[in-house]
């Protein structure tokens, strides 16, 4: 069982076991609390690997003028980190509160070499990153801020009715699962802008805003306008990543309480 000095930054009170992982090393993760803005891991530090059980991840480098560059968002169910002896070049933040299960490296790339179950699972999850990445393009892109606030939520809105979680279809919600500085880095833009272009949105009467996190889509025809992108080829791209779901919940977890959550303690 990995089981980390007091000094380990990851280390937490108790060690939880997972289900679904086979081997004594993997099956034995330590779960971590993070709230948002906290630090999980950065250049010059221990290497792990990271498994986003609730909340949303991001992975950022910063400007020498201080500017926070985001290179990916990771939502849970998903990986994090680098094996086998490549050590990341970015900081890895918690763009919400989050529960994360975190794993030795060295034990966990055991486990890949016992498992072949598990390695065809990181290359499905590799793949996932790379169909997110590519919407990323497809996203910067644009040539208007709006037209990226919009294609971003196009995606969204597709990706979500592809899993069957949009709501009604008649006035569809999209989530957008990072606050509003995240997303205006995200997108390659400042605050300001972003709230603009989302106000703009609403005085066409293209979408209503629920809360931060939340739209209601009103018009889905003028959105796609706006974006300037075809139904069907944005289609093509979710419905790659459609294809990996599945694949990807390796952990099942119930409410992360600590008796009735689906994690068990591990036995000491």
């Amino acid at each position: 069982m990995y089981r980390p000095s007091s000094a380990d930054p990851f280390c937490v009170e108790r060690p939880y076991q997972i289900p679904g992982l086979s081997g004594s090393e993997l099956a034995s993760a330590r779960l971590r609390r993070l709230s948002r803005g906290e630090t999980i891991s950065e250049p010059g530090r221990p290497e792990i690997v990271g498994y986003v059980v609730s909340g949303v991840v991001k992975l950022v480098t910063f400007s020498p003028d201080g500017r926070t560059n985001i290179i990916a968002v990771i939502e849970a169910p998903s990986f994090f980190g680098r094996l086998f002896g490549i050590n990341a070049e970015f900081t890895i933040e918690a763009a919400s509160d989050v529960v994360l299960a975190c794993f030795d490296r060295d034990a966990f790339e055991r486990e890949i070499a016992r498992s072949p179950q598990l390695e065809h699972r990181i290359h499905v999850e590799n793949l996932h990153q790379l169909d997110e990445a590519h919407e990323r393009i497809t996203v910067l892109a644009c040539q208007t801020i709006i037209e990226r606030v919009a294609t971003y939520m196009v995606l969204r809105l597709l990706s979500a009715e592809a899993r069957g979680v949009a709501g009604s279809s008649t006035a569809p919600i999209i989530h957008v699962p990072i606050d509003r500085r995240d997303f205006a880095a995200y997108l390659g833009t400042t605050v300001e802008t972003v709230s603009r272009s989302i106000q703009a949105l609403v005085r066409r009467g293209t979408i209503s805003v629920i809360d931060s996190a939340n739209i209601r889509l009103l018009r889905r025809r003028d959105l796609f306008a706006i974006a300037r992108q075809d139904e069907n080829d944005l289609l093509d791209i979710v419905r790659s990543r459609a294809r990996h779901v599945h694949d990807r919940k390796l952990f099942v977890a119930g409410d992360h309480g600590d008796q009735d959550a689906g994690y068990r303690y591990a036995a000491e």
